[in-house]
């Protein structure tokens, strides 16, 4: 399948969910109740310093690629 036909495809699924109504409505205020959830019910992750340390040094790393990338 193209590029062009997956797209359309996709276009027509999203468009058909609209019109049925059963497309995602996520507001700022929904959002904002999804992310408590975890926390309330106990389940939520909860960040060791290592993994902290880790994930720091990704987004650092990954941010110093994309600024060379830039100025080359």
């Amino acid at each position: 399948m193209t590029p062009e036909e997956r797209r359309a495809l996709g276009s027509k699924g999203g468009k058909t969910a609209h019109q049925r109504g059963t497309a995602n409505k996520f507001t700022p205020e929904t959002a904002s109740v999804a992310g408590r959830r975890p926390h309330v019910n106990g389940t939520a992750h909860k960040w060791t310093s290592e993994e902290a340390r880790e994930a720091g040094r990704k987004g650092g790393s990954a941010l110093r690629r994309r600024r060379q990338g830039e100025s080359s």
